[in-house]
């Protein structure tokens, strides 16, 4: 659980994902203390072993040989396998820019063959939102946010500095009802041709990947903040192009499309609770 006032806290608050604090998340997040090793000795207590501790990938040997916390003072997500079973988790730790730390492989977790997000969206994905492919966690809550305002066409899928793989794909192709991915491609030009790798394994269990550009720089999480900022990121997840037209010369790119609306009066985004 986390706690109250912590820079956990204010991470999430300022990243406009207040409502994972609260009942109504369909989100799982935790906060790893900055202990040394309290879960190690709070599952010892419980009677685990120091190798079954490890194997788990919650533990490991520090240079002094003593079994230490993998995960400290950071803001912790499952990732979860085909079968939507938590087998790994991301930490998110704290800095200038976030960075993660994953889950090491285990018997049952490969980063390859895990995602964050499918679980706490699989009512989305089912009814037909199209999963959209982000860096952060919070730029998945975000869309996830802006999803539930309007009338569910997206579910926010992070990657947390990672490559889509195709198992990876293959997952969200299992569970979105949908022939559609979208990628939300990075400002720097280095996140844009990592995001035109997905497109093979994503075309495999999508007919159409298309890309979608922000603000310059805005996020997702950076434009849920306020009613004027959704309704920019709102507009902005609707105009899309192949994902495909960033393997050629900008100037032959195509025109962006704009997505139809669900219905021809879709409702105004409601306000953030």
């Amino acid at each position: 659980m986390l706690r109250r006032k912590s820079w956990a806290d204010e991470y999430l608050v300022s990243g406009g994902a207040r409502v994972l604090l609260t009942s109504d998340s369909t989100w799982t997040v935790g906060y790893a203390p900055n202990s040394r090793s309290g879960l190690v000795d709070h599952l010892r207590a419980r009677g685990l072993g120091m190798e079954t501790v490890r194997n788990a990938g919650l533990g490991l040997l520090s240079p002094e040989g003593r079994m230490v916390d993998r995960f400290r003072d950071q803001v912790m997500f499952p990732s979860w396998n085909d079968r939507l079973e938590t087998v790994g988790y991301f930490g998110v730790g704290r800095g200038a820019k976030p960075y993660y730390v994953a889950s090491p492989a285990t018997q049952i977790h490969r980063r390859s063959n895990a995602l964050v997000g499918v679980a706490e969206q699989h009512d989305l994905l089912s009814e037909g939102a199209a999963p959209v492919l982000v860096n952060d966690p919070l730029d998945a809550v975000a869309i996830e946010r802006i999803s539930r305002l309007s009338v569910g066409r997206w579910a926010g899928i992070p990657l947390c500095d990672t490559l889509l793989s195709a198992e990876q794909a293959r997952i969200l192709g299992r569970y979105a009802a949908t022939d559609t991915a979208i990628v939300v491609l990075a400002d720097s030009s280095e996140g844009q041709r990592a995001a035109v790798g997905y497109l093979d394994d994503l075309s495999r269990f999508f007919a159409r990947v298309w890309a979608v550009e922000l603000p310059s720089g805005h996020s997702a999480s950076t434009l849920i903040t306020s009613e004027k900022s959704r309704q920019l990121l709102h507009d902005s997840l609707l105009v899309t192009r192949p994902l495909s037209d960033y393997r050629q010369p900008r100037k032959r790119r195509r025109p962006p499309i704009r997505l139809p609306a669900a219905n021809p009066n879709p409702p105004a985004l409601s306000p953030e609770p």
